[in-house]
């Protein structure tokens, strides 16, 4: 398994609506619940998100990312980097498996 430090960049957020938050909330919740995401949030400034994902490959990271709402609609962009975690928080259970 592979890790992605990903960080949504706001380009146009006047594309932004109800429909397509429902659409990225559901996705996110969909990645979540597949226990793809170990963590997800705001950045403070509102400028995007931050979150680290889980993929079997760098293309299956991307290709979740291509298809992601926000992504799709033109209102956020993408950079991520892939680690190799060292150093893993007892309480942070199975995720790391």
């Amino acid at each position: 398994m592979k890790y992605f430090m990903v960080e949504g960049i706001i380009r146009a957020a006047e594309n932004m609506d109800d429909a397509i938050m429902e659409q990225h909330m559901a996705y996110t919740q969909k990645a979540m619940d597949q226990g793809n995401f170990l963590i997800s949030g705001l950045k403070t400034d509102m400028s995007g998100g931050v979150f680290i994902i889980r993929a079997d490959t760098a293309e299956q990271a991307e290709a979740y990312l291509d298809n992601e709402p926000f992504k799709l609609h033109g209102i956020q962009d993408y950079r991520w980097v892939e680690f190799e975690p060292h150093y893993i928080n007892p309480s942070a259970g199975t995720w790391m498996e």
